[in-house]
Order: structure tokens, then sequence, then C-alpha cells
């Protein structure tokens, strides 16, 4: 973590909506009373601003033209562990919250937040603290709390969306039938749905298998 000095937090805002950063620059300055030390509308610019100037805090959106906010976030806390960086963004996908909170960030807050949340969440994370937005909270821990699917587990769903039965998966596994119907068994409990169908919306949904 980078040494606080006495002064107001000192904050990068990276979006790629200009109008969205005007309105959050002046709850950061006005309500928060913070220092905007910059400004980005890309990726790129955003890991070259914070490698300059080292805030106290990045606020990062995550859907960005070039270099998404997924990947400041890993080349930031590559280059700097102690790094605190929130993510506020209109995204809230389990796949977008679990992978930005894997790669480092330490908060995650949606856009509709109002001003005194946004402040707080900033002053939370700079405190070393961890920030989920209230609106996301149930949905984190039962990310949080549900088991990986495991390579073998992996290979069934994809095979799940592809349409295949449970023979035709048996066969290209080499496997027998049973053992197929106890990794689907295993799942559909992984991914808390009831049945093939809800496994493959679900499987797309969080981007486990792409969408066509």
């Amino acid at each position: 973590m980078n040494p606080r000095t006495n002064g107001p937090l000192r904050v990068i805002l990276v979006d790629d909506h200009a109008i969205f950063r005007h309105g959050m620059r002046a709850v950061l300055e006005h309500a928060c009373a913070f220092d905007v030390v910059a400004e980005c509308g890309d990726g790129e610019s955003a890991v070259a601003a914070y490698l300059a100037l080292r805030p106290d805090v990045l606020l990062l959106d995550l859907r960005m033209p070039g270099l998404d906010g997924l990947e400041v976030v890993r080349r930031v806390v590559e280059a700097d562990r102690g790094a605190l960086i929130l993510i506020v963004t209109t995204y809230a996908t389990d796949e977008d919250i679990r992978h930005a909170l894997r790669a480092g960030a330490r908060g995650y807050l949606l856009k509709d937040a109002g001003p005194e949340d946004v402040c707080r969440a900033i002053e939370r994370v700079a405190e070393g603290g961890m920030v989920i937005s209230p609106d996301i909270a149930a949905q984190y821990v039962r990310i949080t709390t549900r088991a990986e699917l495991s390579p073998r587990e992996l290979q069934i769903v994809r095979m799940l969306c592809a349409g295949k039965p449970n023979k035709e998966i048996a066969r290209s596994l080499s496997v027998e039938v049973t053992t197929v119907k106890g990794h689907v068994k295993s799942v559909l409990d992984k991914l808390g749905v009831r049945n093939r169908t809800e496994a493959v919306a679900e499987a797309t949904r969080r981007g486990i298998v792409p969408s066509y």
C-alpha cells in the first residue's frame, strides 16, 4: 500500500464515458473532498497514470475499449501489490465480480450508488478494507461459497452445452455412464441449477462457455 499523507485522498478516475467522469469528479471533489489527480478514458492511460502518480485509490470501470478494466487491475497489481482499486460499474455478473476481486480489486460498487455511498466506499478501501455494493452482497456470498468446477466438470458442462447426451459424453471421455451422471449432478449443484437446460443457460451467462 502506498504511504498515506495527511492531505485529502488522492484518486484516479477511469471511465470511457466523459459525462460519467464529469459527474463522478464533482462527487469526489465536492461531496467527498478528495483530490482527483487524473482522469482517464481508457485502460492504457489508466495504467500509465497509476504508475506515474501512485494514487491512494484507483476508481475503475470494467468495460472500456482496448484494455478493459480487468486487465488494468491485473497490470496495476502486478506492478504494485499494494494497489487499492475500487471497481465502479454497471455490470454485476458472477464472472465480472469473481474475476475482478480475484485479480486484486478491493471493492465492487454499482454506478447507481449515491454520493455518500461512493465516499464511504473509497474511504473504506483507502483504509485497507473491502467494499461490496449492497445490491450484490448476497450474490458475492453465493459466488465465494460455491466450489469451483473441476477440470473434468468443465469438460462435462461444455459437452452439455453442445447438446451431447450422457452416453456420448461417456464415450468421448472413456468413462462409464454412471460416472458421467455423477459429474452432471455435481455440475448442477455447483452452478445452483436444477437441470441440464438451466446448467447450459447459467454456464453461458457466467462465461464458462461462449455465447453465440
